[in-house]
């Protein structure tokens, strides 16, 4: 994959990033939020966060260093936190979401010499439901920055699971779905600041379908683990104790797996002998 040629020819972490909610006994809204960060070659947890339900998810939450490529999903769609990250040398690989942050491009005509924002219904119509790669800027404040958008259609049979489930969100809240909004469900739409020279459709779609490992590890914290099942409600404070005991927990088992068995058997960037799942079965970890 031509992910992992950049990971070796420019020496950079690819860092993939999610967040997971913990409620409390007997609650139903969310108590605390887990900010997840793993390592996506290595597999390993990079790091973890815990806040209160207050706190959304963005990438201040996260040690995150010039030359690192982050992983996001469309909850990340936040100009202010990724255009500070791009400027000091940070790339970002994201699901884009248009109807919720902005791309523009340089004006024409009447427009030129300013930024024009980006109609993706009018565009994307014009492709004709082939892939593409649009460069682009995103913009906060007084910076913009370069970016490219990586469109690509859904076969006719994911196209048409996509209307369904874009119509079901918006009955969900009492409206019907727009035109625009049913035909943008019918793209995958990825907004990433590495050029196509580095990282080309093909290869922004291939990575990004890759993030689902992140998904994994929380699903092993909260299966084989029960990071989620605390014991005490959020005011005695013994909850909070709890969630960082299984955390740290968490942290303890990871040493032991690398310790035991050869990174190589794990890594991602070959074909993996081993998994982490039957790794932290209690039956080996005792």
């Amino acid at each position: 994959m031509g992910w992992r040629r950049l990971s070796t020819a420019a020496n950079c972490r690819f860092i993939v990033i999610d967040g997971s909610t913990v409620q409390e006994p007997g609650a139903t809204a969310t108590t605390y939020r887990l900010h997840i960060a793993i390592d996506l070659v290595n597999l390993s947890i990079h790091q973890v966060e815990v806040t209160t339900d207050k706190e959304g998810e963005n990438l201040d939450h996260y040690q995150l260093e010039a030359g690192d490529v982050v992983l996001v999903d469309r909850g990340y769609n936040q100009p202010k936190t990724l255009v500070p990250f791009i400027d000091r040398g940070g790339d970002v690989v994201l699901r884009y979401n248009a109807h919720s942050m902005n791309l523009y491009e340089d004006g024409t005509g009447e427009d030129a010499g300013r930024m024009v924002k980006i109609d993706w219904y009018a565009r994307l119509r014009k492709l004709g439901n082939h892939p593409s790669c649009e460069p682009v800027w995103l913009c906060h404040g007084n910076k913009r920055m370069q970016g490219y958008l990586h469109a690509i259609p859904l076969p006719a049979e994911k196209a048409a699971e996509a209307r369904r489930a874009a119509r079901q969100r918006a009955k969900d809240k009492g409206r019907k779905p727009s035109t625009e909004a049913l035909y943008l469900s019918e793209w995958v739409l990825i907004f990433t600041s590495l050029p196509p020279e580095l990282l080309s459709t093909a290869t922004a779609s291939a990575l990004y379908r890759v993030r689902w490992q992140v998904e994994l590890v929380i699903k092993r914290l909260k299966s084989l683990l029960d990071v989620d099942g605390l014991r005490a409600h959020k005011g005695s404070k013994l909850a909070e104790l709890y969630l960082h005991g299984k955390l740290l927990y968490a942290a303890v088992l990871e040493k032991m797996t690398q310790s035991r068995v050869a990174k190589a058997k794990r890594k991602l960037d070959n074909p993996r002998q081993i998994t982490d799942w039957r790794l932290w079965k209690p039956s080996l970890i005792g």
